[in-house]
This record gives C-alpha cells, structure tokens and sequence, in this order.
C-alpha cells in the first residue's frame, strides 16, 4: 500500500477532513442490520489522527477506526499496552460504502518496505523515525503528540 503525503496528519492541508457523523450513521447500521452486534462507545479525539468506535460483535470488543483524512477503516483490538492489534473483518466491509476496509496483513506490513512508493513529506519521515513507527498502521492509526 502507497501511503499519501498527509496521511499522518501532519501536512494534511490539501486533504479534506472525514464525517464524525457519516462513520456514525456507518456504524450504526452495521448494529441495526447484525442483530449480534451493539454500539458502545464513540471517541472522536481532535488530536487523533482517527475517530473510533468500540463495538460488540458476537461477545467480542472490535474497535472500528475511521482516518480522519483520508477515506480508510481498519478493524482492531486495543491490546494490554493500549495499542492497537489490527484484525481482518472482510464480513464487515459492506457496511462501509465508498471507504476502503484495510486489512490486518496490509496494516501490519513493516512501512520501510517499500519505503520509495510513498509520497510522504520529509516532516512525515522525521515524525515516524522520531516515533518508531514500525508498520503501516503505525502511521495511519497513530496518537502522536
């Protein structure tokens, strides 16, 4: 995956900010049309790089990540150390339309793989050295300060 100047958030100007209440309505029918799964909590940090959803599917807590730059979701778990172990839900992916379901393989891949196909800025690089970012969805779902 090609990862876009911007998708940090930082050098984010040319990029248009996502709906809070478009992944909302999003999440709630997914809710409304699984009758195993109920909304639980909605968080929407400003100094997140993504809004969230926690919800309960079948018994288990899945949080629902939607970037909040860019049109992606990813499916996680939030581990012991309070980071984000990503899942693959492909089930899942019809509930939202017109954004691209990222996958657990994609998200964890280690981002200096093919670190020549991405467009990001030299203050993005700066930020992920700075971080130790590892894998993509290090740099996508990330909580930078």
């Amino acid at each position: 995956m090609r990862l876009t100047k911007g998708i940090t958030g930082f050098d984010a100007d040319h990029l248009i900010e996502q709906d809070m209440r478009m992944f909302q309505s999003m999440v709630y029918h997914l809710a409304t049309s699984e009758q195993r799964a109920k909304v639980r909590q909605f968080i929407d940090p400003l100094h997140f790089v993504y809004m969230q959803a926690v919800v309960e599917i079948d018994g288990e807590m899945v949080t629902i990540l939607h970037h909040r730059w860019m049109p992606y979701i990813a499916f996680a778990k939030l581990d012991e150390g309070l980071s984000f172990a990503f899942l693959s839900r492909p089930q899942l992916h019809k509930y939202f339309p017109m954004r691209k379901c990222l996958e657990a393989t994609t998200l964890n891949t280690l981002v200096k793989k093919d670190q020549a196909l991405h467009s990001l800025s030299a203050m993005e690089w700066k930020y992920i050295t700075y971080f130790k970012s590892q894998t993509i969805g290090d740099v996508m779902f990330h909580a930078w300060d």
